[in-house]
C-alpha cells in the first residue's frame, strides 16, 4: 500500500500540451490583419488560440481591439478582445488569458490606438 499523498507512479501515453506549439505574431505597428510567418513569408493567421497580448503605448490610453475576421470592417459583433492600457508613452502592457485564450476560427483583424507596436502569442 503506498503511503498518503500525491501519486508518485505516473504512465504517460501520448501526451502532448498546448505550449508546445505557441508561436508568436509578425509584429504589426498600426491597424492590420494579425499574421505569422509561414516558411519565411508573412501569412494571414486565420484560427488561433491567443493566450497573450503584448503592447507598448506612444501616448495615454492605449487601445488594441481584435476581431474574429478578415479585412478592416471592424463589426461589433466579431470583436473578441478589447483591453486598455497606458497613462503615459513607452508604457508595456501584457494581457495573459487564461486557460486555452481566445479563439478566432475566422482570421484576426488588429485595431490599435496609440500603440507604438503589439503582437500577440498563441496556438495557430
Amino acid at each position: 500500500m503506498e503511503p498518503f499523498g500525491a501519486p508518485t507512479k505516473f504512465k504517460e501515453k501520448n501526451m502532448s500540451s498546448i505550449s508546445s506549439k505557441v508561436k508568436q505574431s509578425v509584429v504589426l505597428t498600426a491597424d492590420g490583419q494579425v499574421q505569422a510567418l509561414v516558411a519565411g513569408s508573412a501569412a494571414n493567421i486565420t484560427k488561433a488560440n491567443i493566450m497573450t497580448i503584448y503592447g507598448q503605448a506612444s501616448a495615454a490610453d492605449a487601445e488594441i481591439k481584435l476581431y474574429n475576421e478578415i479585412g478592416g470592417a471592424k463589426t461589433a459583433s466579431a470583436l473578441i478582445f478589447h483591453g486598455k492600457f497606458g497613462t503615459a508613452a513607452n508604457e508595456i502592457m501584457e494581457f495573459n488569458l487564461p486557460g486555452a485564450g481566445i479563439y478566432a476560427n475566422t482570421g484576426i483583424y488588429a485595431d490599435v490606438t496609440n500603440c507604438d507596436f503589439f503582437y500577440i502569442v498563441g496556438t495557430f
